[in-house]
């Protein structure tokens, strides 16, 4: 009876999308009248008028950073001269401190990930240091102290006796540490005329890896890129193509080592004139375990009349499967649009999984590689708190559609300082696994004050041979 009733939702919201498709057409105003949820605007071209630009004693109050030397950071007045290094390069240093603290409480009953509700006040924050040398040159160190990168291993307080205990999790290891530059910029005198082919980009050390939209690759990692921009070929405006060496901090599960993996990317982004074509791949080298795999990545994003788009279809390949490295392959769609007289965004979101696939990376708090199809995926990378729907794959198929409306708070127009996501989602199992299910909720954001934002989102799932799930959390970030 259960899996009848899922089937019914899930053409549910295959229809519901088709309706959505009609109601929020952009080329259908008739339909449309009775949208957007959020602001709406007088007109959805451009503006004949002319205005003037807002003067600067009208723009607000330049907030500082926690530590600003040297020029500071979106600041005004006349930059220091800096110094001429012996190899050329001019520099004026500026060293900036900043960070995020995100402070949340949630209540989490989501049987498919534990049996007992859970209800917690969990803590992160993120501190980083950037030694600007040059427009091109900088170092940035980044810590996280009060957490060690794992979902039960945050500063947190249980507020329930059923999971873990209340915990404070202080640390200094770095979370970001490397140097990027350009070697054209960091070395002048090699090339004064400016004909050489030495303008690559590079950087060293321990960096976030974000590919495919994080289907791909989702992590941190030690190692060393280099990077050669504006490579120009006929019928394209231009390609970047970057090759990647990595030794260390590679997470390929939520196992604690993670010094035993060597990996090399190749990644391409080719922008034409109809879109932005991308090729990655990636191979890894498992010393501990001794299997070798390999992702392989193509998207194509796009404008498609009134449509954005993106079309992405990537596969990994272990020699030895494993629970870290598995094959399989998957092909996700994304459309969004605006509809008619509005800011607000509409977006309808598919994909299919044939085998297993998985990342050839990823941070554990970050979840898999659905995480970036929708809020019910997503994981707020914060405690315990874990997304309302699987986002592993295994042979399945899966829907997301969303509706993100936007308004002001009244200080002035057209801000977008409050928006509303409303979401529903589901999943289809293809391998007669009872693993059907359902989910719909929402996450409302507003600005509280000049730094600080707050968040509240809630969802309720249907599993299928599970009991219902249900979450509720609220966040306050306060960016400095």
């Amino acid at each position: 009876m259960l899996r009848k009733s899922l089937c019914f939702c899930m053409r549910g919201i295959l229809f519901g999308g088709f309706l959505v498709f009609l109601t929020l057409n952009p080329t259908n105003p008739a339909l449309a009248d009775w949208f957007p949820l959020g602001e709406g605007v007088s007109t959805s071209r451009f503006s004949d008028e002319k205005i003037q630009l807002i003067e600067p004693s009208d723009t607000g109050n330049r907030p500082p950073l926690i530590y600003e030397s040297g020029d500071d950071f979106l600041g005004q007045g006349e930059l220091q001269e800096g110094f001429t290094t012996p190899w050329g390069a001019v520099w004026q240093p500026q060293f900036w401190v900043f960070g995020t603290l995100r402070s949340g409480v949630f209540y989490y009953d989501v049987p498919r990930v534990r049996g007992a509700p859970a209800a917690e006040w969990a803590t992160r924050l993120s501190l980083f240091a950037n030694l600007q040398l040059t427009h091109t040159e900088k170092i940035i160190i980044g810590v996280r102290p009060l957490d060690r990168n794992q979902f039960n291993r945050f500063t947190r307080v249980q507020l329930n006796d059923e999971f873990g205990s209340s915990k404070i999790e202080p640390n200094l290891d770095i979370r970001t540490l490397f140097f990027e530059g350009d070697f054209g910029s960091l070395f002048p005198a090699l090339d004064p005329a400016g004909k050489k082919p030495i303008d690559l980009g590079f950087s060293i050390g321990r960096q976030a890896l974000t590919f495919q939209n994080a289907i791909m690759i989702n992590d941190t990692v030690d190692g060393i890129g280099i990077v050669r921009n504006n490579i120009r070929f006929a019928g394209i405006s231009g390609m970047r193509s970057t090759l990647f060496y990595g030794w260390n901090e590679l997470d390929r599960s939520d196992a604690v080592s993670r010094d035993n993996n060597n990996m090399i990317g190749w990644f391409n982004s080719i922008d034409t004139p109809s879109g932005t074509r991308n090729v990655d791949m990636i191979f890894i080298d498992d010393e501990r375990e001794g299997g070798d795999s390999f992702n392989i990545g193509g998207s194509s994003i796009q404008r498609l009349g009134h449509y954005n788009t993106a079309f992405r279809i990537n596969h990994s390949h272990a020699e030895n499967e494993t629970s870290k490295a598995r094959s399989g392959t998957i092909y996700s769609a994304e459309v969004s649009w605006t509809p008619y007289k509005s800011d607000d965004i509409a977006y309808v979101n598919t994909y299919y999984v044939d085998g297993r696939y998985t990342q050839a990376g990823r941070e554990s708090v970050v979840g898999g590689p659905l995480g970036g199809l929708g809020i019910l995926f997503a994981s707020p990378s914060l405690g315990n708190f874990l997304s309302e729907l699987d986002n592993f794959t295994n042979e399945e198929a899966g829907i997301v559609l969303g509706y993100e409306a936007f308004w002001s708070d009244g200080q002035q127009a057209n801000n977008h300082r409050k928006s509303l996501t409303l979401e529903i989602a589901g999943i289809k199992d293809l391998d007669d696994a009872p693993i059907d299910d359902f989910a719909f909720g929402f996450e409302y954001r507003t600005r509280l004050a000049h730094r600080i934002q707050w968040q509240v989102d809630s969802a309720y799932s249907v599993l299928e041979d599970r009991d219902d799930g249900f979450s509720l959390r609220t966040e306050i970030r306060y960016q400095f």
